[in-house]
């Protein structure tokens, strides 16, 4: 796994996401917009921005982003309909011990 913390593999997860989703020079266009690293820490907040952004939209948007986070974490599929903040919930309890510190990013 590449990224160093769980902020780091939300955000990743984010730009992979939006760029697959609405392309790349898209997400080129609109990336100043976010801060990808506020949706680990804040996802009701980084919620409610794509929702602005994106309208109805923002609900796929947000499902894609949690199926690619849990898919970097080795995480199951939830079958039930989780919102954004409970999957980022899910995925962080699957991420793996920080090796340098011993304890959880």
């Amino acid at each position: 796994m590449s990224a160093a913390s769980f902020d780091d593999l939300v955000s990743q997860s984010v730009t992979e996401t939006i760029s697959k989703i609405l392309g790349t020079d898209t997400w080129k266009a609109i990336q100043f917009f976010f801060d990808t690293k506020i949706a680990a820490r804040e996802p009701e907040a980084f919620a409610v921005l794509l929702d602005k952004m994106f309208g109805l939209t923002s609900k796929v948007l947000q499902k894609k982003i949690g199926e690619n986070l849990l898919g970097k974490v080795g995480a199951a599929q939830p079958s039930s309909n989780l919102d954004f903040r409970q999957i980022l919930h899910l995925a962080k309890g699957k991420f793996p011990i920080n090796r340098t510190s011993g304890r959880l990013a």
